[in-house]
């Protein structure tokens, strides 16, 4: 008896770790740069230049990228930029990893500060988060029916059943990189761009979707400037949002599958070009996007759960597996706003520049039948006052999302993901000592459960035995037990369930404990 098999892709967690470290540097303000009076804003971000893999460990090697926008000391009070990076190796013990297995490292920064130190000295300190996974891939054989033309003198003599087994299976798993070259033009009433002092470029939302052999994405940039004229010195800021779309190739993708795609900034570059009448108002954007694609195909496959013999001895050999599927899959849009009042001794509200909220998703939680998220959205708003310069307002909004989710706790999901931003924010002023911050934060969680499953792995026929044959009764009347099935029953008595229903006159296969069946051979 041969078992028709079906053979099938799936990813399994395989280690995972997470690891927090300071990283701390002292930096000298360049001979070209004035002195330091105030930090106005900062940013940092991670870079991860290599992941060598060894014997349950791996050595993350990278960098954080800082910006810094600050106020010279002196008369002119004139603003000024620096940028640089802090390089870190981090050796991370993870269980059961082997030096061929990809290692997939997501990062987060926790906390930046500057501190200055004197006017040409400042003091950068951050705490910063690595999450590595190993991910193997894993084939599994399903025996989805019985071919019975091997084996004509016991084919037609057992009876088997069937379930239905629903699970992922994974399609496409690749690493590719999504280039973006993008370029915006400054507005026709602005000046023309001298020396720039802040450049950033941020995603401002991105969507990733299945088609034919390919992988299509679309989003939109987050681009500011802070620049000084070329004639004047006069300092102005620009700021806008550049749709950029565009497909990577995936071989064996289709509309409808499920996308699980996450993402990493790899190199960015604000390059400011002259027009065609020789002016320096084009921005062109470049941006590589560091994509670990993985597209799963929802299935549901009828398996042949279990194997008895009606005139001969069959021996089943069944293995539990483990299968991966999809829990739920969350979309979430939540508004938040915020009143932010000036202190007294900092100067009047005249007009905002830009506003910047990252949000932190610190914890997710599954239980009670609901879904709990809870973080912070960080704030950075600059604007300008009177006179030459630009002022920051930082604050947090803490937020707590609760949804209903029936039957989930925290047992049944296995792993997740969960993408957050910010595609749309504002700040507007209230009155010269109070402004508004008002975003949109949307959340996608896929939410991954493991379930155990007997698959049918081997079968073996043999004549029934004689002695086995003789104990068996010609008829019998079997009272029904609590948890019994037909099937069972049938198995004990080498009779098929058909045979059971026949002389039962019953429709189907419902019993219920103190029934009484009538059992012939």
């Amino acid at each position: 008896m041969e078992l028709l098999k079906k053979n099938i892709h799936m990813e399994r967690t395989k280690s995972k770790a997470f690891l927090q470290i300071p990283l701390e540097t002292d930096i000298n303000v360049s001979d070209t740069k004035p002195d330091v009076a105030r930090v106005i804003y900062h940013s940092g971000k991670i870079k991860v230049d290599e992941i060598k893999t060894g014997m349950n460990k791996i050595w993350v090697k990278g960098r954080l990228c800082y910006q810094l926008l600050y106020q010279a000391d002196g008369e002119n009070s004139t603003l000024a930029g620096m940028d640089g990076e802090i390089p870190f190796m981090e050796e991370i013990y993870l269980d059961k990893m082997e030096g061929q297995d990809r290692v997939i490292c997501k990062t987060k920064l926790e906390d930046l500060r500057v501190h200055i130190i004197n006017s040409r000295k400042l003091s950068i300190q951050s705490v910063i988060a690595l999450e590595p996974r190993v991910e193997e891939s894993v084939s599994e054989e399903l025996c989805v029916e019985l071919d019975h033309s091997e084996n004509t003198d016991f084919g037609d003599k057992l009876e088997y059943r069937k379930k239905s087994l629903d699970f992922l299976e994974t399609i496409v798993k690749k690493r590719d990189l999504f280039r973006v070259h993008e370029e915006t033009r400054l507005p026709a009433g602005m000046p023309e761009i001298g020396t720039a002092l802040w450049k950033s470029v941020e995603i401002g939302s991105i969507s990733f979707r299945p088609m034919d052999e390919k992988l299509g994405i679309a989003g939109e940039l987050s681009v500011f400037i802070v620049y000084r004229e070329d004639s004047t010195d006069k300092m102005n800021w620009y700021e806008t949002m550049i749709p950029f779309s565009g497909s990577v190739e995936c071989q064996n993708s289709r509309e409808g599958m499920l996308a699980d795609v996450a993402y990493e900034v790899g190199h960015e570059e604000i390059a400011i070009r002259e027009d065609s009448d020789g002016e320096l108002r084009v921005i062109g954007v470049e941006m590589t996007i560091e994509l670990e694609i993985k597209l799963y195909q929802r299935e549901s496959t009828s398996i042949v759960a279990d194997v008895y013999g009606v005139s001969c001895e069959v021996q089943a050999g069944i293995d539990t597996k483990q299968f991966r599927d999809l829990h739920t899959e969350l979309n979430l849009e939540e508004k938040f706003s915020r009143s932010i009042r000036l202190e007294d001794a900092e100067p009047k509200l005249l007009q905002i520049c830009h506003c910047d909220a990252q949000p932190k998703l610190e914890e997710i939680v599954f239980q009670d039948n609901q879904l709990k998220l809870s973080g912070e959205i960080q704030l950075q708003i600059l604007y300008a006052s009177n006179g030459e310069g630009l002022y920051p307002v930082k604050d947090t909004v803490p937020f707590e999302i609760t949804k209903e989710l029936p039957s989930i706790d925290q047992t049944q999901i296995d792993q997740y993901s969960a993408a957050v931003l910010i595609p749309q924010q504002t700040a507007s002023i209230k009155d010269s000592s109070q402004l508004e911050w008002r975003g949109t934060m949307n959340i996608k969680i896929l939410m991954y459960c493991e379930k155990n499953e007997d698959i049918l792995t081997e079968l073996n026929i043999a004549p029934i035995n004689a002695q086995v044959l003789e104990k068996l009764p010609g008829f019998a009347i079997y009272y029904v037990k609590p948890g019994d099935s037909l099937w069972q029953i049938g198995k004990k008595y080498y009779v098929s369930v058909q045979r059971i229903r026949e002389m039962n006159n019953l429709a189907g296969d419902e019993i219920k404990a103190g029934d009484k069946l009538l059992i012939i051979k």
